[in-house]
């Protein structure tokens, strides 16, 4: 059940710290997945952003790899 005399104004007055706290961090996890993103993005080697995928089939392209194994 709800109260019968809820006063909206006066329950935001009353909890002004704790929803500006809700608001904050909501923007500051939105700003930290814009940042990542792009970041992200500015980092990609791939300026087709393909991710390796072979255009006509769909399936992974191989990829060399470069350097020597040392046992």
């Amino acid at each position: 059940m709800s109260a019968p005399d809820t006063n909206i104004e006066k329950q935001e007055e009353n909890h002004k710290a704790s929803l500006f706290g809700v608001k904050g961090a909501i923007g500051f996890g939105a700003l930290m997945l814009v940042l990542v993103i792009g970041f992200t993005m500015a980092n990609s080697d791939d300026p087709d952003g393909d991710l390796g995928l072979n255009p006509e089939n769909g399936a992974a392209a191989e990829t060399a790899v470069t350097g020597t194994a040392s046992d």
